[in-house]
């Protein structure tokens, strides 16, 4: 049976896209492994793997909450909230 992976591609905030991709990424391997985590990583072109690969090294050079706060900075939701403000 495939797996159905959630791939963002509906986030049109192109940084908010890569941060949940690269999050994504990271909870399959935790929870299911090198295998499980290559074959969702195998859904993007080598440009969108680089980004990841970015955003991947940013969280851990300034951490996961520092980085969502600027991935999410001027966003505004359904119920006119702004986040980051």
């Amino acid at each position: 049976m495939k797996k159905t992976f959630n791939t963002f591609n509906d986030i049109q905030h192109h940084p908010l896209r890569i941060f949940n991709r690269s999050v994504m990424a990271h909870n399959i391997l935790e929870d299911q492994g090198k295998e499980t985590m290559s074959e969702y990583l195998s859904l993007f072109t080598d440009e969108e793997r680089v980004e990841m690969y970015k955003m991947t090294a940013l969280v851990k050079k300034i951490g996961s909450k520092k980085l969502r706060e600027l991935v999410t900075e001027g966003l505004v939701f359904s119920n006119e909230e702004h986040v980051g403000v």
